[in-house]
Parts: C-alpha cells; sequence; structure tokens
C-alpha cells in the first residue's frame, strides 16, 4: 500500500506541474482555466491510479513473497504477471525457492539417514552379546553415511599386535581384505603406531600405501578402550569429492570412542562365553560344552546316518598321584595329559572334553568302530610312552585306560553311546589298566 500511493502522489504531481504549465501558455479565459486545471486534475489522478495499480500489484506479490520465504515458508511462490523486469525478478525468486526446497529435501533426507545409522549403532553397542562382526558393520556404515565416505573398513590388531587386518570393509578391492598391513605402515598403519587420528590432506599426515585406495581425502582414527589399542577405523575418498575437515574427523573420532566400548563389551562377552565353557584348569572344554555338542553331533549322525564315535579316558590310579606328590603335581598332570591328547585330535572337527575328576572323553564325529580303536591306542601310546612332569620335576609314569563305542553299533541315543563307552572304559580297568576296550567286547 505504501509503494501504491507513492506513484499515485509522484503521477499527481507531474500532471499537476504539467496541466499548469499548459494552461498558463494556453490563451483562454481565467475561468475556462481554472475548470480546465480542475478537469486535469482529476483525469491525471484516475491515470495515476491505473498506472500504480499496474506497477503496485506484482511488485507487492513479489514483496510479500520474498517476505514468506525469508519466514521459512518455501511453499509461496511469486505471480509473474508481466514479462518485464518485474517478471524476471519473480521468476528468478521462484526458482531459488525451488532451489533451496531441493536443498533443505537433500539435507533431510541425509540427516535421516545419520539418524537411523546412530540409532541403529546405538542398539548394537547397547546389546553386549552382538556378535562382533555386526557391531562393527554399524559403526563403519554410520561413519560412513555421517562424512559421505566413499569407502572405509574397520581394522583390528593381530593377536601378535604388529599388523592390523580388515574385520569389516564396505566398497573396497577384494585384495585388501587378504592382506595385513604392518604397524606404522600406510595410513592405518601411522594412526595405529602413533595412536593418534590423522585426515588427509595436512601437513604431517603420511601417505596411503599398497594395498589402501589411494584417495585425495581420507581420515584414519585408532580405536581403543582402556588405553589399549584395538584396531583402527579408516575413511577413503568422499562423495562430493571435497576434502575432509576438522569437524569430519570430530565426528570420527566420537564414533571412535563409542566403537572402542562397543568392542571391549563384545570381547568381554565373548570371554564370559568362553569361560563358561572352557575348563578352569586343563583349558579344554568342560562338561557344559561335551553335553552341547554331543547333542549336536549325535542329531546329526541320526539325521544324516553318518558314523560316531566317542571315547572314555580315564588316568590310572589318579588318586596315588595326589597322595605322592601332591595335588599341585596333580595338576599338572591333568594339564599334561590334556594336552598330550589334543596333539591326536582333528583341528575344529572332534571335541576334547573334561568330563570330570581326571576322566576325559573325546567326540570323533565321522568316525566308525575300527577308527576309534586307532585314535584310542595312539592317545594311550602316546600317555605311557614318556613320564610325565618338567625338567626339574621327579617323573611320573602314568597310564590310561580308554573304553569307546560308535553309533549305532552300540547305541540309538545319544546317552545309550555314552554310557557304553563308559562301560567299556570300566572294563579296561578291571583287565589291568593301561589298556583299550570296545563296547563291542562288552556284547553290545
Amino acid at each position: 500500500m505504501k509503494l501504491r500511493a507513492r506513484l499515485l502522489a509522484a503521477f499527481a504531481v507531474v500532471l499537476a506541474v504539467s496541466a499548469g504549465v499548459a494552461l498558463l501558455v494556453v490563451p483562454i479565459p481565467t475561468r475556462d482555466r481554472l475548470l480546465a486545471f480542475g478537469i486535469i486534475i482529476v483525469v491525471g489522478l484516475v491515470v495515476a491510479f491505473a498506472v500504480a495499480e499496474v506497477l503496485a500489484r506484482p511488485l507487492g506479490d513479489l514483496s510479500d513473497a520474498a517476505s514468506r520465504v525469508a519466514r521459512g515458508d518455501l511453499s509461496a511462490r511469486a505471480h509473474a504477471r508481466t514479462d518485464d523486469e518485474v517478471g524476471a525478478l519473480a521468476s528468478s525468486l521462484n526458482q531459488i525457492v525451488e532451489n533451496l526446497r531441493a536443498q533443505t529435501t537433500e539435507a533431510d533426507t541425509s540427516r535421516d539417514e545419520v539418524r537411523r545409522s546412530v540409532r541403529r549403532l546405538g542398539e548394537a553397542l547397547r546389546v553386549t552379546h552382538v556378535d562382533m562382526r555386526k557391531m562393527l558393520s554399524v559403526v563403519l556404515e554410520t561413519a560412513l553415511v555421517a562424512v559421505e565416505g566413499k569407502a572405509g573398513a574397520v581394522f583390528l590388531l593381530s593377536a601378535r599386535r604388529n599388523e592390523l587386518y580388515v574385520k569389516v570393509g564396505r566398497h573396497l578391492a577384494p585384495q585388501i581384505a587378504e592382506q595385513r598391513i604392518a604397524l606404522g605402515r600406510g595410513l592405518v598403519g601411522w594412526a595405529a603406531e602413533h595412536r593418534k587420528a590423522v585426515v588427509i590432506p595436512s601437513a604431517d599426515a603420511p601417505v596411503p600405501e599398497d594395498p589402501e585406495p589411494t584417495e585425495a581425502t581420507a581420515l584414519a582414527v585408532p580405536l581403543e578402550s582402556q588405553s589399549q589399542l584395538l584396531g583402527v577405523l579408516v575413511i577413503y575418498g568422499r562423495q562430493n569429492n571435497e576434502p575432509f575437515r576438522d569437524e569430519d574427523l570430530d565426528t570420527i573420532t566420537s564414533l571412535a570412542r563409542q566403537a572402542g566400548v562397543g568392542i571391549e563389551n563384545v570381547l568381554l562377552h565373548q570371554e564370559a562365553q568362553r569361560l563358561s565353557i572352557t575348563d578352569g584348569l586343563t583349558g579344554i572344554w568342560n562338561y557344559r560344552y561335551f553335553q552341547m555338542q554331543m547333542a549336536q553331533h549325535f542329531a546329526a549322525a541320526v539325521r544324516f546316518e553318518h558314523r560316531l564315535s566317542l571315547l572314555m579316558i580315564d588316568i590310572d590310579r589318579f588318586k596315588d598321584v595326589n597322595d605322592r606328590f601332591g595335588h599341585q603335581r596333580g595338576d599338572t598332570t591333568l594339564i599334561e595329559l590334556a594336552r598330550r591328547v589334543v596333539m591326536h585330535t582333528r583341528l575344529n572337527i572332534d571335541t576334547l572334553a573334561r568330563y570330570g575328576g581326571e576322566e576325559f572323553v573325546l567326540i570323533l564325529p565321522e568316525t566308525g568302530l575300527q577308527g576309534a580303536r586307532i585314535v584310542a591306542e595312539k592317545i594311550r601310546e602316546e600317555v605311557a610312552s614318556t613320564p610325565f612332569g618338567e625338567d626339574d620335576d621327579e617323573p611320573i609314569e602314568v597310564t590310561v585306560s580308554i573304553g569307546y563305542a560308535s553309533y549305532p553299533e552300540h547305541g540309538l541315543t545319544q546317552q545309550a553311546l555314552v554310557d557304553a563307552a563308559d562301560k567299556a572304559m570300566y572294563e579296561a580297568k578291571a583287565r589291568g589298566r593301561d589298556r583299550v576296550v570296545g563296547a563291542d567286547e562288552l556284547g553290545f
């Protein structure tokens, strides 16, 4: 309205001045001159109002639309009624609003992705029994979304603590997952050795080395828990090809701290699980784990009609060992026996467990009667051939009695098979110890 009033006043003044000048130079009577002047003023005002309306309305609409956009209303539109500069200005404003809407939508989508990733990360870290790979996958995905990374990986420290290997990776060449990186080598090795976060490009940043991807920008952050190095979280490249900044490094450092806590939780849970199924003295499996494995192997043997054998191993006269040499030597004898038996088992196939006291049990999947007897004889000979004890210890002559049974010959249930092997073992003791007896010799 202010603009319209100003235009009206301007036109009125122009017309009044023009009329006055015209009447002064035109030779007409004074009375007629006043009447003409009045008519000119009225006509001028009407024309001024019409012109002001034509010019002011598009500008007013444009002003209203701009004000709504300034308040955050991205649905506002300026109506371009003319093809002049005002219309062009309205079109430009509409294009700016469209660009803002597109950028806002993209930002909202990115923000939602980050929120979902952070929520998944929080859930993964709260559930301590989640497996390591799943937890680290969530950490890596969150990191990639947060900084728009192209590729990345979580490297963990090896058991010897002198090199790193890829535990989880995204968009990496296959060879990087198959190789290990020594501490101090490349971007990952540098971050692990110096226990410092690093971003490329920067003045003192190391250069990625083969098999790491060579990107113009990258960042790496150590994963730590209670001042202990666990690994490195690394991001290679960025989707928009812009270099990573310090705020990106801060974001990944924050994620790395959470990941360190999560890794520690998983390791603690795994250790608790291991201790719950491991014999504390000998380090082999305990009775609980034997029951679990026996149930699985027996079910598989029944379902697929496979062979399955079981050995019961008992140290002969173990009470005499404790009475004569003490319980400490008795414990070391149990430990040494477990070590010698393990030498004659198949890694990740057979299951050796402490059954109770001085008695051990060995599950032999895919093994029949003849195979079970061969394994039992090897174990018996291994135990009897060399006295037990360290260099400075008094040697102890140890023998074992072993009974074995096989499915399906000696039992159609899990418990029946265990009972058959146990009875065969006691028969070996009854026959003089230091021998092997099969359940088939007992009439099963």
